[in-house]
């Protein structure tokens, strides 16, 4: 099964390193016979590679940061403040989170061109945010709600407020699901797509996805390049897993240390 899922990536890196004259070689060759970083210079020596790189990890980082935060402040008050109407708000989110997402992209590009947003990075982040909230709202809410009241009710003992009590007490304790919600909004924006396209044109905006596309022209198609590209974008999300492995896996299995 690991091989299988390496599959991809193996033949990414060894399209990446071909020359142009043995991409389309057949019978195919697996590995090439003279590998090269030229596909990998081309992409890096670009004009615009330093500005999509750039934007991608502004856009998803900030964005992966305020989901985190707020989705944070959310799922506590459904966890531990909310009444009767707190399950029924929990639905609502899991109902917004199944409704196909480009089915708003005409809604926010009209709401943003009123407001005078369009092509800019603020744009991305605030869509990002909202497409990413209600389901890392959901996630947290169950890990917070794992983590035992006594140690609310004992801050609050200690002189902590409700917001005291969320930082210094409960998010420690549940930074298992913080880690693993922060790497799905972050995963989550740096592959985005249809939104990047749609609300923003100008160059100095653009993302990695759109840098990717641009590889691929109406007559050809920079398949070294495109390679090359797909994997130094795949690299800061290899270390961003690195460093939230241990709290991704706990998130993943649904534990909470007290």
């Amino acid at each position: 099964m690991l091989l299988f899922a390496l599959l991809p990536f193996f033949w990414m890196l060894s399209t990446a390193l071909k020359p142009a004259t043995q991409i389309y070689t057949s019978p195919v060759t697996w590995w090439p016979s003279s590998p090269t970083l030229e596909n990998f210079v081309a992409v890096v020596t670009r004009a615009d590679f330093t500005v999509i790189m750039g934007n991608t990890l502004l856009v998803a980082g900030v964005s992966a940061t305020v989901s985190t935060t707020v989705a944070l402040l959310a799922a506590y008050g459904l966890s531990r403040l909310a009444s009767r109407w707190g399950e029924l708000l929990v639905l609502l989110l899991l109902f917004a989170q199944m409704i196909p997402t480009i089915l708003f992209v005409i809604p926010y590009f009209l709401v943003f061109r009123t407001l005078g947003l369009l092509d800019t990075l603020l744009v991305l982040i605030v869509t990002h945010v909202s497409l990413t909230m209600p389901i890392a709202t959901w996630l947290l809410r169950r890990f917070i709600a794992k983590v035992p009241r006594e140690l609310d009710e004992a801050a609050l003992i200690d002189g902590c407020g409700q917001v005291g009590a969320l930082f210094r007490v409960v998010a420690p304790s549940a930074r298992a699901g913080i880690g693993a919600v922060f790497f799905y909004a972050f995963l989550g924006s740096w592959h985005e797509y249809l939104f990047a396209l749609s609300l923003t044109s100008s160059p100095e905006n653009r993302v990695v996805t759109l840098g990717i596309t641009s590889l691929v022209g109406q007559y050809q198609v920079s398949w070294g390049e495109l390679m090359a590209l797909g994997i130094l974008t795949t690299l800061p999300l290899i270390a961003l897993f690195l460093l939230v492995e241990r709290n991704l896996v706990e998130g993943l299995a649904g534990g909470v240390k007290g």
